[in-house]
């Protein structure tokens, strides 16, 4: 294991996704219009004489393959996301590799596997969306004539100035963070463990929960898929009957251990991911145990406290006229009324109540004072 090489993929990961974060609310990207999916006119005619579960697995073969992952239903997705497993529906270096690993055992010349990955570059290049398997197909060249590490930062600097970088920032940053843990030379339990850990750093910034049942329900799910995905791709075309019987088949069993592994992680509570559990779980990996016993007592002491002071009670009689508009938040609940508006907010277990009448502006005042003049 290259520690250095992890911390620097940590590091850069980190701070792509802070800014990304940052900038959520400010940007107007996410308004516009996505880049193209390419729709396969097969799987269009297939569809058509199809219906319930047939129809929803063939959706989800679908969106394997092209990345177009609006047709499945939000309970699948659902699931998936739960699992880790969301990266199935964005065709990437991970599609790749299950398709061309056994071509690759067979070619084993390095020169007609460059020739390969160009016909490959240049077949997905003159298609719209892909932009994540584009950038492994580079990735994957430039690997083969300058090494793995060298290869890898130079084709994701060609991608940042010439590729996909701008178009699509979060998947050139999955990318970045994923890929740069299998190039760390980490193997078996080593990469489970980190590949959790990637997966925590997401969801401290997406603020979801994870569950522990991740460490072994997503490597058996991603195993069982890398060796049924090469199936898939080469019996998409031309989707005689025979072809879709056998893939809706595979899809059955996938999904079936799909959700039986999402029943199951419901059982066990979800992690809610805080700062001080990635940093205490990064020493942990990193062999640091004695920083991680301080970093757990120094961050024991505040756990569960509630530092919020009790507010102070108004200074004046107020009495609430006619009520107006309610709005709830997840903070506190916001009362308008005619004569003024009341904030309730919950403070160590007591609801407590912030009070201001309506202010009379400035005319009406100097109206009052001209008339009493």
């Amino acid at each position: 294991m290259n520690k250095k090489w992890l911390i620097f993929i940590f590091s850069i990961s980190f701070i792509l996704i802070a800014v990304q974060k940052r900038e959520e609310v400010l940007q107007v990207g996410k308004f516009y219009r996505p880049e193209k999916i390419l729709k396969l006119q097969n799987f269009e005619k297939a569809k058509v004489d199809l219906k319930g579960n047939d129809l929803e697995m063939v959706k989800l073969w679908e969106s394997i393959l092209t990345g177009r992952s609006r047709p499945v239903s939000a309970a699948i997705k659902e699931r998936y996301k739960m699992l880790g497993l969301s990266h199935i529906f964005t065709p990437s270096g991970f599609h790749l590799s299950a398709v061309l690993n056994p071509i690759m055992k067979i070619i084993k010349n390095d020169h007609y596997q460059i020739i390969l990955l160009f016909i490959i570059g240049l077949s997905v290049g003159l298609l719209p969306g892909f932009s994540a398997l584009k950038r492994m197909v580079l990735i994957k060249g430039h690997q083969k004539i300058l090494g793995t590490h060298i290869g890898f930062i130079t084709a994701l600097l060609i991608d940042v100035l010439f590729g996909t970088f701008q178009n699509n920032t979060l998947s050139f940053t999955y990318s970045f963070l994923f890929l740069g843990i299998i190039y760390s030379g980490l193997e078996g339990l080593g990469l489970i463990f980190w590949f959790f850990f990637a997966q925590l750093l997401l969801a401290y910034f997406q603020g979801d929960h994870v569950s522990l049942f991740l460490l072994i329900f997503s490597p058996i799910l991603n195993l069982i898929f890398s060796l049924i995905m090469p199936i898939l791709f080469l019996i998409s075309f031309p989707l005689w009957s025979w072809q879709i019987d056998l893939g809706i088949c595979l899809l059955d069993f996938f999904q079936y251990l799909v959700n039986v592994f999402a029943q199951i992680t419901t059982f066990l509570p979800s992690i809610e991911i805080h700062s001080f559990t990635l940093v205490a779980l990064l020493c942990f990996l990193l062999k640091k145990f004695k920083m991680v016993i301080f970093i757990l007592f120094i961050f024991s002491n505040n756990l569960n406290l509630d530092v919020t002071n009790y507010p102070q009670q108004p200074r004046y009689y107020f009495q609430p006229i006619e009520v107006k508009k309610v709005i709830y938040s997840k903070k506190d609940l916001l009362v308008y009324l005619k004569n003024g508006r009341c904030r309730f907010k919950l403070i160590k277990g007591f609801w407590w109540e912030s009070c201001s009448p309506k202010r009379r502006s400035n005319y009406k005042k100097i109206k009052k004072l001209s008339s009493l003049s």
